[in-house]
């Protein structure tokens, strides 16, 4: 349970990747553009400006249709990210806190008090016995491990490259002028 939440939105984030893709309208839209651009290059502007104005219109009434079709596509694959999202973490959550108490008394692991003696107490937390690991703990630990190691392993855009300091001070040519005494 404590990596749920972390792993099934990244898979989640891959499958709507691999699913969302472009429309057979926004195709249509993008064949037209092209049919219309490779007319626009035969006819000569000077010569027939008339018809080349009103191709170069309707080329950017199309590219704005194209450009909202894909603005649409990209809210509706965002809505049902955020629904999906928040539905996986609400059933994680649940099974987490049905998990906690139905397994409140019962230890997750066992060790000798000695090998877990600075923090005996706190990984036994709340109802287990020293040197016995809880269940809160456990998945308190597998959640924190697995956050921090879901950067290495996600399907999401990954980050790009931090990109180093500018100088602060910049040395430019810059001409001598001569004096005109």
């Amino acid at each position: 349970m404590g990596c749920a939440g972390v792993v099934f939105p990244a898979i989640f984030q891959f499958i709507l990747k691999l699913v969302r893709g472009e429309g057979v309208a926004e195709l249509q839209i993008r064949q037209e553009v092209a049919k219309l651009k490779q007319q626009l290059q035969s006819i000569s502007m000077v010569d027939q400006f008339a018809t080349y104005a009103r191709l170069q219109r309707k080329i950017n009434t199309l590219n704005q249709q194209y450009r909202d079709k894909v603005s649409e596509r990209s809210v509706r694959a965002q809505r049902a990210r955020l629904v999906v999202d928040g539905l996986i973490r609400a059933v994680v959550g649940m099974l987490s806190m049905w998990l906690i108490w139905e397994h409140r008394s019962d230890p997750v692991l066992s060790l000798p008090a000695g090998l877990v003696w600075p923090l005996g107490h706190l990984l036994s937390f709340p109802s287990c016995q020293l040197g016995q690991m809880s269940m809160i703990v456990w998945l308190s630990i597998v959640r924190a491990v697995c956050g921090r190691t879901s950067g290495y392993f996600t399907f999401a855009n990954p980050k790009p490259p931090p990109r180093p300091p500018s100088p602060v001070f910049t040395q430019t040519r810059s001409p001598v002028s001569i004096p005109l005494d």
